[in-house]
């Protein structure tokens, strides 16, 4: 289970909204913190992040969001990312937050056949985010690191098969990992809808086509594999400080049905 620490400050809002941009480097002797500034170049109450993967964060005057456990279902994603402003509707898949910090609090993988395209698709909406004076801040949970040691006890056929079409697209971009990663939301809807498999479970195609889908995940997620690397840039534990933050709620009821509201912290 991911960890987030959140502790209030009394902090006024920026006077302007800022763009974001990463300030320069600090050397190798000092902590490892990264300033963003505003749109004219002026410190408009920076994010300031410290840590590589990042360990604390302050975001004074923002709005910030917490959402919990994805599980590979980009559908209820998309509907909690509307809700809590940060994403434009009908699949754009834009940024909408301006200056809110969004906090996704790990499990992303398994359950769901969509856990890359999760992961994409807030690697986006980070870039996004950075160009108004927000960000998108990701933490690890127990389910990344289960993938990462291998345990694939929970992952969907559909999920086996997401990497199996993630590891063909990459052999087919190989010269830009950034612009691949970001860009496979889009492409892996249309794979999914041009993938015809048979129905029954059993069927010959079926098992050789889920044992290539083992392959494929875990040359992905073993060490130093490209989605291993990738989640090596999130946090395990973040400790933010704050002037307002929401957390948005996911429930499932006896009949399946699922629900999302969000709620002041």
């Amino acid at each position: 289970m991911a960890s987030l620490c959140l502790n209030s400050l009394p902090l006024s809002p920026p006077s302007q909204p800022p763009k974001l941009s990463e300030a320069p480097s600090p050397s190798s002797s000092s902590l490892n913190i990264n300033s963003y500034y505003g749109s004219k170049g002026e410190a408009s109450k920076p994010i300031v992040v410290s840590g590589n993967p990042p360990t604390f964060v302050s975001a004074p005057g923002r709005r910030i969001v917490a959402v919990g456990d994805l599980h590979g279902d980009l559908d209820q994603t998309r509907c909690a990312l509307e809700m809590a402003g940060v994403l434009s509707p009908a699949g754009q898949d834009l940024w909408t937050g301006g200056e809110t910090v969004l906090i996704q609090l790990g499990d992303i993988l398994d359950r769901g056949e969509d856990e890359i395209a999760i992961l994409s698709l807030l690697r986006s909406l980070d870039i996004q985010a950075k160009d108004e004076g927000g960000a998108v801040f990701q933490v690890n949970g127990n389910h990344e690191t289960m993938n990462v040691e291998g345990d694939f006890r929970y992952v969907e056929t559909g999920g086996f098969d997401e990497c199996i079409d993630f590891l063909e697209y990459l052999d087919d971009n190989r010269d830009d990992w950034e612009e691949a990663f970001v860009g496979w939301t889009g492409v892996s809807k249309q794979l999914k809808e041009d993938r015809k498999m048979p129905q029954n479970y059993w069927d010959p195609w079926n098992l050789v086509r889920r044992q290539k889908g083992v392959i494929a995940r875990s040359i992905l997620l073993r060490p130093g594999g490209p989605l291993a690397c990738e989640l090596a840039r999130h946090a395990v534990v973040l400790k933010e400080y704050w002037s307002f933050r929401s957390c948005i709620w996911r429930r499932e009821d006896e009949q399946g049905s699922i629900s999302l509201d969000e709620r002041p912290q």
